[in-house]
């Protein structure tokens, strides 16, 4: 995977984040994030990064809209917001 910011460089790497809630998660991803995922391990990893990233910045959109590309096709998922992961006591 290769990832090339804003600022520019070209970074090759395991896994790339971007967009305005990336800086948020990038702890989460380095502790996380595991080679030998399963591919349902992977949409999990994917899903709770991204609620994690949404919920702390205010321009990130309330659902998550993901595809897995693999050699079958493409396989569209939606997270509504009222399903999305939390990782708090709303207490």
């Amino acid at each position: 995977v290769y990832n090339i910011p804003l600022g520019g460089g070209l970074f090759k790497g395991p896994w790339a984040i971007g967009g305005s809630g990336s800086s948020y998660i990038y702890g989460f991803c380095d502790s996380t994030y595991r080679e030998d995922f399963t591919k349902d391990q992977t949409v999990d990893f994917v899903r709770n990064a991204l609620a994690l990233a949404m919920a702390r910045d205010g321009s990130s959109g309330g659902t998550i809209r993901m595809c897995v590309i693999n050699r079958e096709g493409v396989e569209r998922l939606f997270v509504p917001g009222d399903k999305l992961p939390q990782f708090w006591d709303k207490h």
